[in-house]
């Protein structure tokens, strides 16, 4: 039995390959799963449900067809690009949404699982415009705008923030570890899970005086990383982009 975590595919009709990878990851290495998670970005932009693009479509028949064929679940959280993504959405890919912080049983061990945007605590900025955008009724005013509207304001928004990164330092861009400790003993945990950074790595820490683990999954620009998890342990994988496709 494996439980399967992935993030930050930002996929977009402009890198076809990472959307061919993703299908191929899922034909040939998620098939034998009980679980999958996708912990947010799995689009480069979202700004509505009812806009239907091909991608959108494509990739909503892909998971359901996985999901159904293989007896597998498929869980999400929101990421940072993709928080709009909707009810709608998530019934025609068969996905279940979680809370962004998210505390699972791994096979035995009380694990914490998130996009990861919520512990960049540097990034002020962004902090600001998070709770902002995450309003209930800003978001309720944002779906209520005409979809070409708001697919000006959604690739505005993506526009800025390149450009912003090019100018930021990583402790900026990076987690703030003292937020990693005081979420961990928050919830209980000595393992957490999370995306966001695009820095696939796992981090050796320390929790209540105790060995802890905190895995970043990491991006699928030029290779592709997942997390897997069983009972014998958990391991984080990164493959060349197209290694499912040889």
């Amino acid at each position: 039995m494996r439980t399967l975590f992935i993030a930050d595919l930002h996929l977009s009709e402009k890198n076809r390959h990472i959307t061919d990878a993703l299908f191929a990851f899922l034909d040939k290495e998620a098939t034998n799963a009980e679980t999958l998670y996708i912990l947010g970005d799995m689009f480069e932009v979202w700004i509505g449900d009812d806009e239907h693009t091909p991608l959108m479509d494509e990739v909503a028949q892909k998971l359901t067809q996985f999901s159904e064929k293989n007896n597998i679940k498929i869980f999400y959280i929101h990421g940072n690009r993709d928080f709009m993504v909707g009810k709608r959405y998530l019934k025609q890919s068969s996905m279940t949404l979680l809370p962004e912080h998210c505390e699972i049983d791994l096979y035995g061990t009380k694990t914490l699982i998130l996009h990861g945007d919520t512990l960049c605590l540097a990034d002020k900025n962004y902090q600001r415009m998070r709770k902002v955008i995450h309003n209930p009724i800003m978001q309720f005013i944002f779906n209520a705008l005409p979809l070409k509207f708001r697919k000006r304001i959604g690739w505005k928004i993506r526009s800025a923030s390149q450009s912003k990164k090019v100018y930021k330092d990583n402790n900026i861009m990076g987690v703030t570890e003292s937020e990693v400790i005081r979420l961990m003993e928050l919830h209980g945990v000595q393992r957490m899970i999370h995306g966001h950074t695009h820095q696939a790595y796992t981090h050796n820490i320390v929790v209540n005086d105790q060995p802890a683990q905190r895995i970043d999954v990491g991006d699928w620009y030029t290779n592709l990383s997942f997390v897997e998890a069983s009972h014998e342990g958990v391991n984080l994988v990164v493959l060349p982009i197209n290694y499912y496709q040889q």
